[in-house]
């Protein structure tokens, strides 16, 4: 409330009829400042209003119970408490791990688990496909008595997509219909999609145009190329370029290719043959309903004829550069080190590595950085590596110690996302074991004031360690000295330890 003001000049008091009038007049009549009369007119209309509150119309009937249950609870009391200390406080990827468990096991949560986990999938929503095949009769009744737990309802996973969550649900419910149907039938979800489209938002159309990805085929073409060159959302636009990228015998990167050949040819030198490359020198009249734009940002660092030459890279299948001129990913990337036009091919091939992941691409970016690739974020590529080529950097690294042990850690977590295909990888024994060495060398040192860094990896790290680490992580060191924050810290290390631990013998 704002009293700056009333010494000087109180104003006239509203009238309030009725006894609330009265009310307010013998709380405010010989107050001793104009802010006192304030303060107390406030305080008795907020009661009453307070006081006055109508309930909301129940139902007609009683309310619908649960079905019958068919898949048996979880029964383990210390899991139990483990498990609602995981999904309320503890690292999401913990939370997940424990309803991926209970899944595994053919197990649902026990009824007093319930609100906890629907809770814990409103904050996060990487939890909702684990969460639904858990929650059983009782957590799908349950779900649609709050408004904040409805979410649930629309990530189930049977076999019998309900036509309503199309017409009536919530977007993510919609996604979640839409690609369940593009596993099932791919071209009925296509053409419901088709239709659907002109009557959504553009942020609708992103989410939903999106599902496309799953089980996509040359099929998809018209549609996707229909949305390239004429949707009214430029990040659709932008989406469907991305996933035309993936079917290179469209007619998009067919042209895409047709357009840099000519620009990438091989010379005669004095000894041998060599590969050159020239930017453009004009703009074509076509390029501009292919999405290449003449004018370059003003803010963006590229000159105009890298500009070009960037945007026709950017709509070319990395396959191409390999088939056209025999180089490997590692070459190609040595080879663009030497020319003119370095930034603007590597800025362009890191953009298509993202929207098409390839391993060895991904290993080449990785080696070459940050020489090739000055202001590329190389925690995008992680996801992409080869499982050899990411532990042999992550070995070189660790072994090297200081700084580039700290530089590690977040490179090690974003390496591991939280997603239902590849959820709750570890990394290898020998590294988690050597990684956790590290740490407790840290925590041991005298007056030990670890990074910023270290402390806010340090739950997730307990997470993606492998099992023969745990021990060593239960026995970190602790200071007698620890300031609250830190022993909030250990705490939540020895908790995801003990449910770990006992996640192995869920039953």
């Amino acid at each position: 409330m704002a009293l700056v003001g009333t010494d000087r000049h109180a104003g006239a008091w509203p009238i309030w009829p009725g006894e609330h009038g009265a009310l307010i007049d013998a709380a405010t009549t010989g107050a001793p400042h104009p802010a006192t009369g304030l303060l107390r007119a406030a305080g008795v209309l907020t009661t009453c209003r307070l006081a006055g509150v109508l309930g909301q119309p129940g139902l007609a009937g009683p309310r619908p119970g649960a079905g019958v249950e068919t898949l048996p609870p979880l029964e383990d009391k210390r899991l139990v408490g483990l498990m609602g200390w995981a999904l309320e406080q503890g690292p999401v990827r913990l939370a997940g791990e424990c309803l991926a468990s209970l899944a595994e096991r053919g197990l649902r949560l026990p009824a007093q688990l319930l609100p906890t986990a629907l809770d814990a999938s409103r904050r996060a929503t990487v939890l909702r496909p684990w969460l639904a095949p858990v929650l059983g009769a009782t957590g799908f009744w349950l779900a649609p008595q709050r408004e904040d737990w409805k979410h649930a309802v629309g990530v189930q996973t049977t076999d019998e997509a309900d036509e309503i969550l199309w017409l009536e649900g919530s977007l993510e419910q919609r996604c979640a219909f839409l690609r369940h149907e593009r596993r099932r039938a791919p071209e009925v979800a296509r053409e419901r999609l088709s239709a659907a489209l002109p009557e959504l938002a553009v942020r609708e159309r992103v989410e939903l145009v999106q599902a496309l990805d799953v089980g996509l085929s040359i099929q998809d073409e018209p549609l996707l190329e229909r949305l390239r060159a004429s949707d009214r959302g430029r990040e659709v636009r932008q989406l469907a370029l991305r996933l035309l990228l993936r079917l290179p015998e469209a007619a998009h990167p067919q042209r895409a290719m047709a357009r840099l050949a000519p620009l990438v040819v091989q010379q005669r030198g004095l000894i041998r043959k060599h590969w050159s490359i020239e930017a453009p020198t004009a703009v074509a009249a076509d390029w501009a309903g292919d999405q290449v734009e003449a004018e370059k940002p003003k803010h963006d660092s590229l000159g105009e004829r890298a500009w070009w030459l960037y945007q026709l890279a950017s709509q070319v299948p990395l396959t191409w550069w390999g088939e056209h001129t025999g180089m490997v990913p590692a070459e190609l990337l040595t080879w663009s080190a030497k020319g003119d036009w370095s930034q603007a091919l590597v800025r362009a091939w890191f953009e298509v590595l993202l929207a098409t992941p390839d391993p060895a691409w991904a290993d080449a970016f990785v080696h070459a950085l940050p020489a090739a690739g000055k202001g590329l974020d190389i925690a995008r590529l992680l996801p992409l590596l080869s499982p050899t080529a990411r532990d042999k950097r992550w070995e070189r690294l660790l072994h090297s110690g200081g700084s580039a042990v700290e530089a590690l850690l977040p490179e090690m977590v974003a390496a591991f996302p939280l997603r239902p295909e590849r959820a709750f990888a570890r990394l290898a024994p020998d590294l988690s074991n050597r990684l956790v060495a590290w740490i407790d060398a840290r925590l041991a040192e005298p007056n030990a004031n670890p990074s910023w860094v270290l402390r806010s990896h340090l739950p997730d790290l307990c997470c993606i360690v492998d099992a023969t680490a745990l021990p060593a992580l239960s026995a970190l060191p602790r200071n007698t000295e620890e300031t609250p924050a830190m022993a909030e810290l250990m705490h939540v290390v020895a908790q995801t330890v003990a449910t770990r631990d006992a996640l192995k013998d869920v039953r």
